[in-house]
């Protein structure tokens, strides 16, 4: 089984997310076999199987079996921010779904996002594949709210679905979609969120317009605590858009080159070693889960050439990727 990742910044929102719902973060944490101390660390990874135990865990010894699926809905309200930053330059849904599924895959890899026209609706059809490996209902019902909280928190209070599909049977359908507020239909042809055809042509700046993005900006660089977890977060949608430099982020923040050096550096790292972290991350996803070739991959991370890329690589894995791949799939 591939083993998938989250960051642990999703780690520490699930836990507060689950606090507020009354469950005691150290009762759950202890029956997952998720150490404390891992809260406090400032980056690293936890795997999808104590995330899957943990969500599990919380149905279990909530009064209400959807604790996993309210935890789903709340995370992107805490990401409000970093989403008005990424989506702003994107000129239609379509490269805002690209730029979702790397927003998404940058939290917890394994996301697949697309969308697809049919008659006067589009589908966002969707793949999980790390709850489908663990065939985890938990995880299953926080990660489908958690998209549609996306949404939602994209688009505003207007955007809604008509229909939520997923492709296999599921338990508690009834009870989410009283939480969601649309029908969820299961034994579907694939997982979507079908809305209607009128927000095909939406742009990032009809999402969020300058004036906004730039007092959302603003406000997240002030109260967010770890500046370099935000960069981070944002990094793939702007390796996507093919625009990195520091200027740009700055200016995404409203604040001088400066003043963003010098947050980062209170936190130990730099923008340059943020941007190569994100880079090394799509790498591996690239490299896992395409067919894409190693030029391709490298045009997608913004090397200016394969050459460069393949440098990279061997300095963070010591092999070449066509190396690093092959020894992958065969494990």
């Amino acid at each position: 089984m591939q083993e998938y990742q989250f960051q642990l910044p999703a780690l520490k929102t699930v836990v507060e997310l689950l606090v507020q719902q009354g469950l005691d973060k150290h009762r759950v944490l202890a029956a997952a076999g998720i150490s404390p101390s891992q809260l406090y660390a400032e980056s690293g990874l936890i795997s999808q199987v104590k995330m899957a135990k943990l969500l599990d865990v919380a149905d279990q010894y909530s009064e209400k079996p959807m604790a996993s699926a309210l935890c789903g809905l709340g995370m992107p309200l805490r990401k409000q921010g970093v989403l008005a930053i990424a989506v702003q330059s994107m000129p239609n849904l379509e490269a805002m779904i690209h730029m979702l599924k790397a927003f998404l895959n940058a939290q917890s890899s394994g996301t697949e996002l697309e969308l697809v026209k049919h008659g006067e609706l589009l589908r966002a059809e969707f793949s999980l594949r790390f709850a489908d490996q663990l065939n985890c209902d938990s995880m299953h019902r926080a990660m489908v709210t958690n998209l549609f909280g996306t949404f939602k928190t994209l688009f505003g209070e207007q955007w809604q679905a008509t229909e939520v599909w997923l492709d296999h049977s599921f338990a508690c359908t009834k009870e989410l979609s009283q939480l969601i507020g649309c029908p969820v239909l299961c034994d579907k042809p694939n997982n979507a969120l079908v809305f209607e055809q009128r927000w095909a042509h939406v742009t990032g700046t009809q999402v969020f317009p300058a004036e906004a993005l730039r007092k959302q900006s603003s406000e997240t660089l002030q109260r967010l605590e770890n500046i370099d977890d935000l960069i981070y977060q944002i990094l793939p949608a702007l390796i996507y858009d093919g625009n990195t430099s520091i200027e740009h982020v700055a200016a995404l923040f409203g604040v001088h080159v400066r003043v963003l050096q010098k947050r980062l550096k209170a936190k130990g790292t730099s923008y340059s070693n943020l941007l190569e972290g994100a880079r090394k991350t799509m790498a591996v996803d690239y490299l896992l889960d395409s067919q894409l070739s190693i030029a391709d991959i490298s045009l997608q991370l913004g090397f200016q050439e394969p050459a460069i890329f393949i440098r990279s690589f061997k300095k963070w894995f010591k092999q070449t990727p066509l190396q690093w791949r092959k020894t992958a799939k065969a494990n």
